[in-house]
């Protein structure tokens, strides 16, 4: 996608935010002779750790962590012919007029294209299919498992962001995705190392977003996408809509509440897909972690949140399998 240019004003920020940070660290040290507290020496970005390499666009750095996932991509079960046979999806028929429709023999939307009341939202309906407008078809009630079949495997890609805090004010510093690369399912894993890279961070996964119109994530509607976007408008002024957005939360709620202890990811792996996560990082202490990270440098406080990361995502592509069949 074009248009993803780094302007001063996203260096600028997180170059007071990394002081700041640091500056706050000094102020609680002891002094001693002859020494600043608010003076600590800048450690350099930590490199080579889990298989890493430094990235660079525009000139702005980030950290890049990929990796070939042991998973296949799940079957898709809709069927996006279903759609053309939906007749609720154009405005003013309901369960009611349906029915009556069906009975009088109409079956397919294309048949109540020349109708006088029905017939200019049946056009608009058959548009949308052709133009994949899954968003829209969406809104009229078409199912996020027929909507899917519209578009091929390789246009997936699965999301999970970690960031220091709740609201798009405050930084993120990972973007995680899983996505076909080179014909295989791949985990790419975009990291700030200081607050300066969050902008290379955006910028490199804003490319690969950007070209894969069916986002699938957990709880990603309420808070990935929009906190994304509220990153990417600050620094680079524009944001990301895919076509589809699959949030699998909406589905574990409808098919789970009452029955689980609660809907969190973890839950949901360990009792639908029968897995267990052995010293998985708590979500309340990743902000601190990274903030000790930005100011030490050292790779093992945050190699447990990149596992953590990994996990999140690979349960995404394994639970897109299971409640399909729901």
């Amino acid at each position: 996608m074009a248009g993803w240019n780094h302007g001063e004003r996203g260096r600028g920020l997180g170059l007071n935010l990394s002081d700041r940070l640091r500056q706050r660290q000094g102020s609680t040290a002891k002094s001693g002779p002859g020494l600043n507290p608010r003076m600590l020496a800048e450690p350099e970005l930590a490199s080579g750790f889990l298989g890493g390499t430094v990235e660079k666009n525009d000139h702005v750095s980030y950290y890049l962590i990929e990796e070939d996932v042991a998973l296949d991509f799940p079957p898709l079960v809709g069927d996006a012919k279903r759609l053309e046979r939906q007749l609720q999806l154009i405005t003013g028929i309901g369960p009611k007029t349906a029915d009556r429709l069906q009975q009088s023999g109409v079956v397919w939307v294309a048949e109540l294209l020349e109708h006088e009341r029905f017939g200019r939202g049946a056009t608009e309906v058959l548009q949308c299919i052709q133009s994949r407008d899954a968003a829209r078809l969406s809104g009229w009630g078409a199912s996020d498992w027929d909507l899917a079949r519209l578009f091929e495997p390789e246009e997936f890609v699965f999301l999970d962001l970690e960031t220091t805090g709740l609201c798009s004010t405050q930084p993120l510093f990972l973007i995680g995705l899983i996505y076909f690369k080179e014909g295989r399912l791949c985990l790419e894993q975009f990291l700030a190392r200081s607050f300066e890279e969050e902008i290379g961070v955006l910028g490199a996964a804003a490319e690969v977003l950007s070209q894969r119109p069916v986002w699938v994530s957990y709880n990603g509607r309420t808070f990935d996408e929009p906190f994304l976007n509220g990153r990417l408008r600050y620094y680079l002024g524009e944001s990301l809509a895919p076509k589809l957005h699959i949030d699998l939360l909406r589905h574990v709620r409808r098919h789970y509440r009452g029955l689980l202890p609660d809907c969190r990811l973890t839950t949901v792996e360990t009792y639908v897909l029968d897995a267990y996560r052995s010293g998985d990082v708590p979500g309340y202490m990743i902000p601190e972690l990274y903030y000790q990270f930005v100011l030490y440098q050292e790779p093992s406080l945050l190699e447990m949140v990149l596992l953590h990361n990994s996990w999140d995502l690979q349960t995404l592509v394994q639970l897109l399998g299971v409640i399909q069949g729901l």
